[in-house]
């Protein structure tokens, strides 16, 4: 088992996990790294493609995320298939927190799709390029800056 230190565990607990014990929460270290880093990697090859049906998709799944506890699309391949391949936990649901990560996301990523549509790119780079910074964040250190901001807007949740 991952050993969790203060560091991680706060990040967790502040994305609204806290209702995990720390056994749990170190079963879900890699785990909860696979959805914002595989989406970083999708979102990068639209920034590269300068695409907006490719960033317009990403911002589809990111909506999944904020509407669906259980449903997001990346978390539903890991939980489907992935974690077989590896014996890892299912992903638990998707708290309020971090789902408002995920929401604010779909709304960076639908203004970079515009704005790439709309043949302003340097706009486009620059929404899309902060989503894959926040998730490069939160992939590497589970400091979910959608979360933080969650806190700033409605207050410290109750763990969920």
């Amino acid at each position: 088992m991952a050993r969790l230190n203060a560091f991680t565990k706060n990040n967790l607990n502040k994305q609204g996990f806290g209702k995990l014990d720390d056994e749990a929460k170190s079963r879900y270290l890699l785990p909860l790294r696979f959805t914002p880093g595989v989406a970083i990697i999708l979102i990068v090859i639209g920034l590269v493609l300068q695409s907006p049906i490719w960033i317009g998709a990403m911002a589809l799944v990111a909506v999944s995320g904020a509407l669906f506890p259980h449903g997001m699309l990346i978390d539903l391949v890991y939980n489907l298939a992935i974690r077989h391949l590896f014996g890892a936990p299912a992903l638990p649901p998707t708290p309020t927190p971090r789902r408002f990560s995920y929401l604010l996301s779909t709304i960076f990523l639908t203004g970079s799709a515009l704005a790439f549509y709309y043949g302003l790119a340097l706009l486009g780079f620059f929404l899309g390029f902060l989503v894959v910074i926040a998730g490069t964040v939160l992939t590497t250190t589970l400091w979910c800056l959608g979360s933080w901001w969650y806190r700033l807007i409605f207050g410290h949740p109750a763990a969920q």
